[in-house]
């Protein structure tokens, strides 16, 4: 296979992404399969024994607040994917941009790093949702298709594949990404170890010529260890960066994770400098 083939099967949308419609989509989707798990929790919450057990009514609220808190969490994810602000998060939750941002920012990145659908690989995004419009039609018959007539791909079918080839190339940053995060595991693992043995290994060692090599063979090893670091930082930052346009209503995210790997770039450099006497 040439070099030209193998980069247009790189850029092939994968077949599981052909299932899926735009992340707009995926989280309104997300979101109305946890509404339908709560409201069957809830109904399976009704006091119906005429003696429970002390406690149970308390126990079987408090299981439907926890999933009423996975509705929030899913509503803000959609929220963030139709382009609302943190600003108007906040506004909608009664609190400041920075409380919104400090609460639910973790849920959003989640959803952005595994993929940005709540979906197995084998289902099909139109297909659960016609299911859940099924469901939702025993209830509001004058609405069949209350879900679906809701999503991009119903409304616009023609962005289906543009939205297609933006969810491969997000997907292939995030696997790129994925990879980084393993280096900078194995990394910070390296770390570990050299900073828990130092060079106390020659700790019995008489000969100061030895014990000063010792020490300054195990500063050089964990200057280099810093610097490998400091070096997947800026490669993971820099996939943030181009994932600001291959996921544009994430942006936000994006760029707070791309400060954050540069910060902790130079952080950790000028930490390797200090291990070699403020040298460049």
């Amino acid at each position: 296979m040439t070099d030209a083939a193998d980069a247009s099967a790189s850029s092939a949308p994968a077949a599981y992404e052909l299932h899926r419609l735009s992340p707009r989509d995926e989280s309104r989707v997300a979101l109305a399969l946890t509404l339908r798990q709560l409201v069957e929790a809830a109904l399976d919450a009704v006091p119906v024994d005429p003696d429970p057990s002390p406690g149970d009514l308390l126990r079987t609220a408090l299981q439907l607040q926890r999933r009423m808190e996975d509705v929030v969490r899913e509503a803000v994810v959609a929220e963030r994917e139709r382009g609302t602000t943190w600003y108007q998060i906040g506004e909608a939750a009664g609190i400041t941009r920075q409380s919104a941002h400090e609460k639910w920012y973790g849920d959003v990145h989640a959803w952005a790093a595994t993929g940005r659908s709540a979906l197995p690989p084998d289902l099909k995004t139109l297909e659960v949702a016609a299911e859940a419009d099924a469901l939702y039609a025993r209830l509001r018959p004058d609405r069949p298709q209350a879900i679906t007539s809701g999503l991009d791909a119903v409304r616009f079918p023609g962005s289906h594949a543009y939205e297609a080839s933006l969810r491969s190339r997000g997907s292939a940053l995030h696997t790129r990404r994925t990879d980084l995060d393993a280096q900078a595991k194995k990394l910070n693992d390296q770390y570990s170890t050299l900073h828990a043995q130092g060079p106390a290994a020659h700790s019995s060692v008489d000969d100061p010529h030895v014990m000063l090599a010792a020490y300054r063979g195990h500063a050089d090893a964990v200057r280099a260890n810093r610097l490998a670091i400091a070096t997947v930082h800026d490669e993971i930052a820099t996939v943030y960066d181009q994932l600001v346009t291959a996921e544009p209503s994430l942006a936000e995210e994006h760029r707070t994770q791309a400060d954050w790997h540069r910060n902790a770039s130079e952080q950790t450099r000028g930490y390797a400098d200090l291990l070699n006497g403020g040298e460049n």
